[in-house]
C-alpha cells in the first residue's frame, strides 16, 4: 500500500510525547467533571444553555455557541466517551489540536449528557474549501498529515488491542449492539481476528434480527478473516470529514508560496479509538461514494492518510 509523501514541515512526536501514553493506565474521570483550566468567560448554567439562540448544529443533538470562549455539546445523542476522549488528548498527547473540555455532567432530570467546550476559532474546512487556492489547500493537508502522523506514532498500550481509548468498546456505528441493550456498543477485542469476527457477526445478528436470509453474512464469515488481516492498531480519530477540520487564517505566518497559512483542529472525536491501520482511511473515504468522486478533496485525503484501496474496497462493500 502506498505511504503519502512526506512534508519537510512534519512535527512528529517525540518519544518525550510517547513514552507517557506507553506506560500509563487511563481511568477516565467520573461526572460530573470541572477542569482546573477554565476560560475567562464564567461557565453556563443548563438555563442559559437551553436558552441560547446561537445553534451551530441542531440533529440528535444541539452545539450551541455560548460566547467566542465557549461551545456547549448536549442532548441525548451525546457520549460521555467524546469528553473523556477529549480529556485524554489534553493529558497525555498535546501536540494534537483538539478542543479543551472545561467541564461535563448529565442532566439528573433529562438524563442527557452535557459538554462545555473550548470554542474553536474559524470555520469548518467545507464551508470554504471551494474558494481555497491550491497552495492554501497545500498548507492545510500538510497539518493534516502532521497531526494523522503523530496519531499513528503512539504506541497501543496494549498488545494487538482494538477498543476505545479507556480499554473499553469501540464507538463506531458498525460495532452498534445489533442485540439491543447493554452493552450499547461491543468490543474491545484482542487481535485483528476477533475484531473482524466482531463486525461479522453483529451483521449476523442484525440479519437475523430482520429475517432476511444470510446468504452474504456467510459469505464475510468464509472470507473476511483471509482478507483483513496483518494490520497493527493505530491510534485513530474515526470521523475525518471536512465537517469535523476547523480552519482559522494565521495572520502571523505564511504558507510555502507566501500566500495564506491556517491553523488546523480536528472536532467530533466521538468515534475515536484503537483500529486497524486501513480504519482511518475507509471511513474518511467513504463519503466519496455519494460525491461520486467529483471533488479534489478525493484525492486530498490520499496525501495525509496512508491510503489502503483493497481494505477500502471490502469495507465498503
Amino acid at each position: 500500500c502506498s505511504r503519502p509523501r512526506r512534508s519537510s514541515n512534519s512535527l512528529p512526536l517525540t518519544s518525550a510525547h510517547i513514552l507517557k501514553p506507553l506506560a500509563m493506565v487511563w481511568q477516565p474521570e467520573p461526572l460530573p467533571f470541572t477542569s482546573n483550566s477554565l476560560p475567562k468567560s464564567p461557565l453556563p448554567s443548563n438555563d442559559e444553555i437551553r436558552a441560547c439562540t446561537n445553534i451551530l448544529l441542531d440533529r440528535i443533538y444541539k452545539v450551541v455557541a455560548i460566547n467566542d470562549e465557549i461551545v456547549v455539546k448536549f442532548g441525548g445523542g451525546v457520549k460521555e466517551y467524546e469528553g473523556q476522549v477529549l480529556l485524554f488528548l489534553e493529558r497525555h498527547l498535546p501536540t494534537i489540536p483538539a478542543p479543551r473540555l472545561y467541564a461535563m455532567y448529565k442532566d439528573p432530570e433529562t438524563f442527557e449528557t452535557f459538554l462545555v467546550m473550548q470554542r474553536i476559532p474559524g470555520e469548518p474546512l467545507d464551508a470554504i474549501w471551494p474558494s481555497l487556492t491550491e497552495d492554501e489547500k497545500d498548507d492545510i493537508t500538510d497539518k493534516l498529515r502532521q497531526i494523522f502522523d503523530n496519531l499513528r506514532q503512539v504506541p497501543c498500550p496494549k498488545p494487538d488491542f482494538y477498543g476505545g481509548l479507556d480499554g473499553g468498546c469501540l464507538h463506531h456505528y458498525m460495532f452498534r449492539n445489533q442485540r439491543g441493550g447493554l452493552p450499547s456498543f461491543l468490543g474491545p477485542y484482542i487481535g485483528e481476528a476477533n475484531f473482524v469476527a466482531g463486525i461479522v457477526g453483529n451483521y449476523r445478528v442484525y440479519i437475523e434480527r430482520n429475517q432476511r436470509p444470510d446468504y452474504k453474512v456467510r459469505y464475510y464469515e468464509e472470507y473476511l478473516p483471509s482478507l483483513l488481516k496483518g494490520h497493527r492498531p493505530t491510534l485513530t480519530h474515526g470521523d475525518v470529514q471536512q465537517k469535523n477540520i476547523m480552519v482559522a487564517e494565521n495572520s502571523s505566518g505564511r504558507n510555502a508560496q507566501g500566500g495564506r497559512s491556517f491553523d488546523v483542529v480536528m472536532l467530533d472525536w466521538a468515534d475515536a479509538g484503537w483500529y486497524p491501520q486501513y480504519w482511518e482511511f475507509f471511513v474518511a473515504s467513504s463519503p466519496i461514494a455519494f460525491m461520486y468522486w467529483d471533488t479534489d478533496w478525493c484525492l486530498r485525503i490520499q496525501q495525509f492518510l496512508e491510503v489502503w484501496p483493497a481494505e477500502q474496497a471490502i469495507m465498503r462493500m
